[in-house]
């Protein structure tokens, strides 16, 4: 137990002294207001330390709702303002101390007004954004030596659903028949498509079921699985006739010629069980000679590792950022962020989400569900 109280309470330490950092710099550098701008710090600062309520769902679902929407809308806010006033200072604080007259009405209590106007505008256009629900994003993947018989091989991928307190059944349901209106050779899921209580919102996730009817469906699991339920919401995938991949691999047979799928375990699952976790050699163990080989991963950063025994890695996780500022600022953490990449002689495919997670706002990015077409190089 030791070592889980030192972590928590190094935990706390870092927290409080961020939310310090962020009170002093907003209460100082919204200016043109007076007193007020601690205020108005407080008040965002505050609703943050609210999270804890929303991450662990102690709420009736009502009220959880209600706080949910509030504190998301306040994390929104607090990264767009936040990045704002950075930029505001970086570009104009060196004019205040070269005494330019006009620079006053940068930093005028206006100007203000128009960074939260802004900041309120681009928020509202984030959450239409991401109401609209997922977009087919068509990428075709060209393989060294593809059979012919391979060719045009179709998968349709559906990452990051996130389906829980955010995302409901409606929006399952558009996502499945968009994906279903495809007709697939094959379906897979990479990862963190249930979020949060098993027995609130499995309803919301059995229309995958009709996935299953049409082409072989293949999962492998992310980190918002094993949050919370892990155990009884992998049952009720394979219940619903998913075969579900746990550093384990698959063959499907395709007009006498043949593709290997492995899947690995999230690696962020060894905080829940320390003996697991991603294990390529395991997911191979015993795999015959096959056509092609592709990797189902939940984060793409495994790229590295996997180059030499695969031709093709479908991850998801980083769901591009999400909304500025993070969509530019991942891309200084994570080499595979969205889209086509290439590591040595392998594919990468990452997919930007299918839903979203937490603040409901797509902004700088969009929800998709792709479709990738296999063809000769």
């Amino acid at each position: 137990m030791w070592p889980v109280k030192k972590y928590m309470n190094w935990f706390l330490v870092i927290a409080v002294s961020i939310c310090a950092a962020l009170l002093l710099f907003l209460g100082y550098r919204i200016t043109g207001i007076g007193t007020y701008s601690w205020l108005l710090a407080s008040l965002i600062v505050g609703t943050v330390l609210l999270y804890p309520l929303v991450w662990y769902g102690v709420l009736p679902e009502k009220p959880d709702l209600i706080l949910r929407a509030l504190v998301h809308f306040d994390i929104g806010l607090l990264g767009l303002l936040l990045t704002f006033l950075i930029l505001r200072d970086i570009l104009f604080l060196p004019l205040v101390y070269l005494k330019v007259e006009w620079v006053s009405i940068v930093f005028s209590k206006s100007a203000t007004s128009f960074l939260f106007s802004f900041s309120f505008l681009l928020l509202a256009v984030g959450f239409w954004k991401a109401k609209l629900g997922p977009e087919l994003v068509s990428v075709e993947i060209p393989i060294n030596n593809l059979p012919s018989s391979l060719e045009n091989y179709k998968i349709v991928q559906i990452s990051d659903l996130h389906t829980g307190p955010g995302i409901d059944a409606t929006y399952v349901n558009n996502a499945v028949e968009m994906a279903l209106n495809q007709k697939a050779d094959l379906v897979v899921l990479t990862g963190d498509i249930a979020d949060g209580s098993f027995e609130r919102y499995q309803s919301y996730l059995a229309s995958l079921s009709k996935l299953t009817v049409q082409s072989q469906v293949l999962y492998v699991v992310g980190n918002h699985e094993y949050l919370k339920d892990s155990d009884k919401w992998l049952a009720y995938f394979k219940s619903l006739g998913i075969q579900v991949l746990m550093n384990e691999h698959l063959v499907v047979p395709e007009k006498e010629r043949s593709i290997l799928f492995a899947g690995v375990i999230d690696p962020e699952v060894k905080e829940v069980d320390p003996g697991s976790g991603p294990d390529l050699q395991k997911a191979l163990l015993g795999s015959p000679e096959t056509d092609l080989k592709i990797l189902l991963a939940h984060q793409p950063n495994i790229a590295e590792e996997a180059a030499p025994y695969f031709d093709l890695q479908l991850s998801g996780h980083t769901h591009a950022g999400q909304f500025f500022p993070w969509n530019i600022l991942i891309k200084l953490f994570q080499p595979y962020t969205k889209g086509l990449n290439k590591c040595e002689n392998m594919w990468v495919y990452t997919n930007s989400g299918t839903g979203y997670w937490g603040p409901p706002f797509r902004l700088g990015t969009t929800s998709e569900i792709t479709v990738l077409k296999l063809t000769k190089q």
